[in-house]
């Protein structure tokens, strides 16, 4: 996908020498340029990609500290040298020299050397391309992204695990957990071992597993699906791992959002039908008591004081049944029914009590408020001591019950 042009400056009086380099194929996505000059030249030497400098017939230390000194930085310089400039020119160690090459050669000689140069040359540039793609890749990605080895240093990461941890990426390179996260002190051993739990299971099953994990982030807790995978040495040992870890958190708040919503009432907050009778289907409990609580009048409300008296009539029976109900199960049924379940095991008279302490504390509110002092609350009962009365029978004794009570209202 990449373009390269390589511009090539060779140094020499030999023309064999420049035709030969002039006949250098170029391989896939590279073209070329040619440049020659009998000396060093200083124009171009800056605009060379590639400096082949035969320096046999010249002052070998002058011309090299010339080409060092005006090349660029990334260029490649290839020396072509006699075999009693060798040691010279080795005797220390200079890492802008690419490489010396021993003359005289052939050709042929020349010819393959040039054909070796160029595919590493062409290594180099896809590597970079490789690189390139990696680091756009991770870098364009919101989950965070890391490369650990086997003691759980970070030797890569992307752009997105610098910003959650407000750290640079020089900063994290080589790093661990301590560091990374801010772990305090004190919880640097416990820390260190939860953070990499999970890369030795990892490293262990030699494959790819699935965790759910909290870190701090900034200051909120953050909860994580991270998905880790072993990283394989050329001998095939492991030698550390790969992860990503996706943001889960504000989807599990929309899931728990979702199932609320669900389950209960928008306006008062209790818990609606549908969820009742779930609970009731899923419960081991075997022992219940059910009362069935109707508005007495509720209808009036509205019509004189519209419906917004009337949702805070059903909200104030919402909270004084939260309040007065410690151990029951609370629903708002229909419009304004609401049901209360209790579980275990109770006598007649302590389910009359609790009946009549639920008529008395809703009735007590209801008087309080200048509005809502035409209702009051009927309140039917039923329970069942043997656990075999279903559910059904139960809730439909207590809106019997119910039902009687407000027609002696009435």
């Amino acid at each position: 996908m990449y373009h390269c042009q390589i511009c090539f400056y060779m140094i020499t009086e030999q023309n064999e020498l420049f035709t030969t380099l002039k006949q250098l194929s170029p391989l896939p996505h590279f073209t070329h340029e040619y440049m020659q000059s009998a000396n060093a030249d200083a124009a171009l030497t800056e605009k060379a990609d590639v400096i082949l400098a035969d320096v046999r017939q010249m002052n070998v230390e002058d011309t090299l500290a010339f080409l060092l000194s005006h090349k660029q930085k990334e260029a490649e310089l290839i020396l072509l040298a006699d075999k009693e400039q060798i040691e010279l020119l080795t005797a220390k160690e200079n890492t802008d020299i690419t490489d010396i090459w021993v003359m005289p050669l052939s050709e042929a000689e020349l010819r393959f050397r040039l054909i070796r140069w160029q595919k590493t040359y062409k290594m180099g540039k896809d590597f970079w391309q490789t690189q390139n793609y990696l680091d756009s890749t991770i870098n364009c990605v919101p989950h965070l992204i890391w490369y650990k080895d086997k003691e759980g240093a970070h030797m890569k990461v992307n752009e997105s695990f610098c910003k959650a941890v407000n750290k640079t990426m020089e900063q994290i390179e080589g790093r661990g957990h301590y560091y990374i996260w801010d772990i305090d002190p004190d919880e640097y051993a416990k820390g260190e071992f939860i953070c990499m739990e999970s890369e030795y299971e990892v490293m262990e099953k030699r494959e790819t597993c699935i965790f759910d994990e909290k870190v701090m982030i900034g200051d909120s807790m953050r909860e994580l699906k991270t998905y880790k995978t072993p990283l394989f040495d050329l001998d095939g040992s492991v030698m550390g791992t790969a992860g990503v870890a996706i943001d889960v958190t504000q989807e599990h708040l929309y899931q728990q959002m979702m199932i609320k919503n669900a389950n209960t009432d928008f306006l008062t907050g209790l818990y609606n039908r549908r969820y009742l009778y779930e609970y009731i289907d899923k419960t081991q409990e075997e022992n219940m008591t059910v009362f069935c609580i109707d508005l007495d009048h509720f209808k009036s409300i509205n019509d004189i004081y519209g419906h917004q008296e009337g949702d805070r009539a059903l909200v104030l029976t919402a909270t004084t049944l939260q309040t007065n109900v410690s151990d029951g199960l609370i629903a708002r049924t229909g419009g304004d029914e609401f049901v209360v379940v209790m579980f275990g095991t109770h006598t007649q008279e302590e389910v009359e009590k609790m009946r009549q302490t639920l008529k008395s504390q809703l009735d007590s509110e209801y008087a309080k408020d200048e509005h809502l002092q035409k209702i009051s609350a009927s309140v039917g009962a039923a329970y069942s001591q043997t656990g075999k009365k279903a559910f059904d029978l139960l809730l439909g004794d207590a809106d019997a019950m119910m039902y009687l009570e407000k027609e002696k209202n009435r």
